[in-house]
């Protein structure tokens, strides 16, 4: 499996399919971490790539922060907007951002989502404004993953389409013991009996040292039992779908 890297966008397919409703939405983004609420709100074309690099409104106590946002908005289907994002929040050392993510989620008006939430941060995102017509169907899922590496554990959380990349990278730790955890997930389409195979890539690194690294498969049922496979010395991996 190949992870992108955050900031590129790469193949971001324009979904053709017409939809009735307006030709522009505005999303709010908000990234919150503890009791600081970085939030910023963006106009979005549908069909068309947006990028943004800039400030962003705070709310509690935190440094301040710059956030990169790239983002593509495909037209609706069935009253569902398809979200592909890409996701930065800046900190002091410009090549060690706090918190990064990406992936791809739906979306429908008025109903804000948790997209992702991994090393204490959350990342929700609502397309403002409301939608006609009765609730649509939920698709996707949610998908729970965790590293334990002894007594530390490095949980992360997306809101997932199957056959979508997802990927985060957190920096953490001091100026001398700088701490970087990344995990990248491709959920495939389900087989007959609901199964799918979960492809991932890890790696946790504490300084200089390299705890984990990796990357594996994982047979997961939407609704069944966690699944985990080793991941380095002491490291367990630890993967499961809800519905």
């Amino acid at each position: 499996m190949k992870t992108p890297l955050l900031l590129t966008l790469s193949c971001l397919a324009l979904c053709v399919a017409g939809a009735a409703g307006a030709e522009g939405w505005t999303l709010q983004l908000k990234a919150v971490n503890g009791k600081a609420v970085y939030s910023h709100a963006q106009a979005l074309p549908l069909g068309e790539q947006t990028s943004y690099v800039g400030k962003t409104r705070q709310r509690g106590m935190g440094p301040q922060r710059e956030l990169i946002f790239n983002s593509l908005l495909n037209r609706p289907v069935e009253g569902l907007f398809r979200l592909d994002y890409q996701v930065e929040v800046a900190g002091e050392h410009k090549a060690r951002p706090p918190f990064q993510a990406a992936g791809k989620l739906l979306l429908r008006p008025g109903k804000p989502a948790l997209a992702a939430e991994v090393g204490g941060w959350k990342l929700i995102l609502e397309l403002q404004g409301t939608a006609g017509g009765k609730t649509p169907a939920q698709r996707g899922g949610v998908l729970e993953t965790s590293l334990k590496c002894g007594r530390e554990s490095y949980p992360a959380r997306f809101v997932y389409l199957p056959d979508e990349q997802y990927t985060a990278v957190t920096y953490g730790g001091s100026e001398d013991a700088v701490r970087k955890f990344m995990v990248g997930l491709l959920p495939n389409s389900s087989a007959l009996d609901d199964t799918f195979l979960l492809q991932y890539t890890l790696q946790l690194k504490d300084g200089g040292e390299e705890l984990a690294a990796g990357q594996g498969e994982l047979i997961l049922a939407p609704g069944g039992k966690k699944q985990t496979a080793a991941a380095g010395k002491d490291c367990v991996f630890s993967a499961r779908a809800l519905r």
